[in-house]
């Protein structure tokens, strides 16, 4: 059953005992064309994918944790996650696996994910910390609102070498000034 509804996708709560969520989110850490820009070393056993999604669930902080569902399959997890109570920034984070890339389901999903970060967990902002040489992510975070917002120079360390990552934000203001639609003026293609 879906937690939130978006155009293209539905984002229903990553399920560690849901075998489909557990290959998608095992999916994205281990398949070949996921692990250039993503964030573990090594790929995961089914068992590691679990326990993964448990920790991830298990935190204390506000926000969400979903599988990505479009066309009745799911292509992808993302979530949102209040990262400073105080200040009410939020983080958000996204992975669509191959098949399901440049069809718009990672910007419906962040979209989604954004609109509840700032109607449901208060947010005054939210960020995505992306490498930098990621251009489709780049594209996705463009298309919701987000501006780009400084690098943090050789941040992350992947095989040998060092990347930079790009922090990209949105303010509430800035979501409402766009209809909460997130439209940017840069546009851009979806990834």
């Amino acid at each position: 059953m879906p937690f939130l509804t978006g155009d293209t996708v539905d984002l229903e709560p990553l399920d560690p005992d849901d075998d489909d969520h557990v290959a998608v989110y095992r999916a994205s850490r281990n398949h070949p064309a996921m692990r250039v820009t993503g964030a573990y070393e090594s790929g995961l056993t089914s068992g590691e994918a679990r326990e993964r999604i448990r920790e991830r669930r298990s935190d204390d902080r506000g926000g969400a944790l979903c599988a990505i569902r479009a066309e009745g399959e799911p292509v992808g997890w993302a979530g949102v996650t209040l990262t400073d109570d105080r200040a009410r920034v939020a983080e958000v984070d996204y992975y669509v696996l191959p098949a399901g890339q440049g069809k718009g389901y990672a910007t419906d999903a962040v979209r989604t994910l954004v609109g509840y970060a700032f109607r449901d967990l208060n947010a005054h902002s939210v960020l995505a910390r992306l490498r930098a040489d990621n251009d489709p992510s780049r594209r996705v975070v463009g298309k919701v609102g987000f501006t780009r917002e400084g690098r943090r120079r050789e941040a992350y360390y992947r095989e040998g070498n060092y990347h930079d990552i790009d922090i990209y934000g949105l303010l509430r203001s800035e979501w409402q000034a766009h209809g909460a639609s997130g439209e940017s003026a840069e546009g851009g293609v979806d990834g």
